[in-house]
């Protein structure tokens, strides 16, 4: 039976909302989403079935509101296995071994982690929408041919770029600052900011 914990629950509807908003009326930019950071972060701090499920809550909802193709089907699918193979990656304990080495800090390893995964889990989206792209394509635009799935590669570069500055940004961007809250450091680093700001303001 699934244990769904309340400590757990709110931070993983926090994380599918945030990626409903960005999906339907905050765009990051072009092929920027917020996704897979979503799906990481689940992976990371709430478990196996949230890797899950925040990921489709996320693209449920916000495919009712904007719509979509029977490409759903991949593009469910691949945030899926990212959020699976996440998990497997974050607890691999060789990897976790092999950061240790040269890495001082644990607080760092899950950074490293979710910067690598997140370069890993554009280069498969790319790979396995745009393939779908190509199986599903009822418009003609590509051959039934390894040319035209080549062709749909292409094509779909410009996509892949943008996905890839998007997440190589946002994803170790918000993992520091969830490292960091979890380490009671960036509070007083604010507050810090903050005194200095306001001792400034009164010279």
């Amino acid at each position: 039976m699934l244990n769904i914990k309340k400590n757990k629950l709110i931070p993983a509807i926090i994380l599918v909302l945030l990626g409903i908003f960005s999906r339907t009326y905050f765009h990051l930019g072009p092929n920027v989403e917020f996704v897979t950071v979503a799906t990481l972060l689940a992976a990371s701090y709430l478990g196996i079935y949230w890797s899950v499920f925040v990921p489709l809550g996320i693209m449920l909802v916000s495919d009712v509101v904007i719509g979509n193709t029977n490409i759903f089907i991949f593009t469910w699918s691949a945030y899926i296995i990212i959020g699976l193979v996440s998990i497997a990656f974050f607890k691999n304990s060789s990897i976790n071994g092999l950061l240790k080495h040269f890495i001082k800090k644990k607080s760092f390893y899950k950074i490293i982690q979710s910067t690598f995964l997140g370069l890993g889990a554009s280069v498969w989206f790319y790979l396995w929408t745009n393939f779908g792209v190509w199986i599903l394509d009822s418009w003609g635009m590509y051959d039934r041919s390894f040319s035209g799935l080549f062709d749909a590669y292409i094509l779909g570069i410009p996509f892949l770029k943008y996905n890839l500055i998007g997440n190589m940004v946002i994803i170790p961007l918000t993992f520091t600052i969830v490292e960091l809250s979890k380490s009671y450091k960036f509070i007083p680093v604010l507050l810090r900011f903050a005194a200095k700001r306001n001792k400034a303001d009164l010279h």
